[in-house]
């Protein structure tokens, strides 16, 4: 006598009897979800579908079809991008995570992160320069009152945006975008102070970082060596 199953989906309805051809054409349509329950006419034990022997390949082709349409997306890709530092913690004080490796980051991905910080500091300063203009609009504020209010919350928010992220972050946002981390030369987090020192270099500086890149023989900037930070680019790789 041939063997039959009986189907159970999610929503309770049933299918089957079914031999093992009917249930492999279904289970290849789609027409069985892989959470499915099945058992046989013979046993009243249920399992899921994905696990029962003659339907595993069928859900596991399916599983790396789905994975390489997933692995091939555009937005997949970006938030890739965006967790590729894994889940490194600035603040742990021995970094026990395994698998850390850090490396000399490139002048090219320091630049494209400096110019994704750029942007955002860009968005937020013209948020403060409408927040200005208002006041001055409403006749709470003159010109050079909005002007210098305007000035004011733009270098706040500017330090701020720097202190902070590297502080309780150890990256700021583009940084994180390039897996590019901020830490001090014995790898440890960076203090709010050496924060807020590095974010004044960098604006001084920054339009002299390929000289000061050049001249430490490429292993950091100005706005690096005088405050005893490095920026590295950082893998992470968890265990299983």
């Amino acid at each position: 006598m041939e063997k039959a199953y009986i189907v159970k989906l999610e929503n309770g309805e049933q299918m089957g009897p079914l031999d093992e051809e009917a249930l492999k054409r279904l289970a290849q349509a789609g027409s069985i979800p892989e959470n499915a329950e099945i058992r046989s006419t013979m046993l009243a034990i249920w399992e899921k579908a994905k696990n029962t022997d003659c339907l595993k390949k069928i859900y596991r082709a399916q599983m790396l079809k789905r994975a390489e349409a997933y692995a091939n997306d555009p937005k997949a890709q970006l938030m890739a991008r965006l967790e590729m530092r894994g889940d490194y913690d600035p603040l742990a004080t021995a970094l026990s995570q395994e698998g850390i490796t850090y490396q000399d980051a490139g002048f090219l991905s320091r630049f494209v992160a400096g110019l994704m910080d750029l942007a955002i500091l860009a968005a937020a300063a013209l948020l403060l320069l409408f927040l200005a203009w208002s006041l001055m609009r409403g006749g709470l504020l003159s010109p050079n009152g909005a002007l210098c209010l305007f000035a004011l919350l733009t270098w706040t928010v500017a330090a701020t945006y720097y202190m902070a992220f590297l502080c309780l972050r150890g990256q700021t946002i583009g940084q994180r975008f390039w897996g590019l981390v901020v830490v001090t030369q014995d790898l440890r987090r960076v203090y709010p102070i050496k924060g807020l020192l590095f974010f004044f270099l960098l604006v001084a500086l920054g339009p002299l970082s390929p000289l000061t890149w050049l001249l430490t023989g490429c292993r950091c900037t100005l706005q690096e060596l005088v405050p005893a930070l490095r920026v590295r680019h950082i893998t992470v790789t968890r265990k299983g």
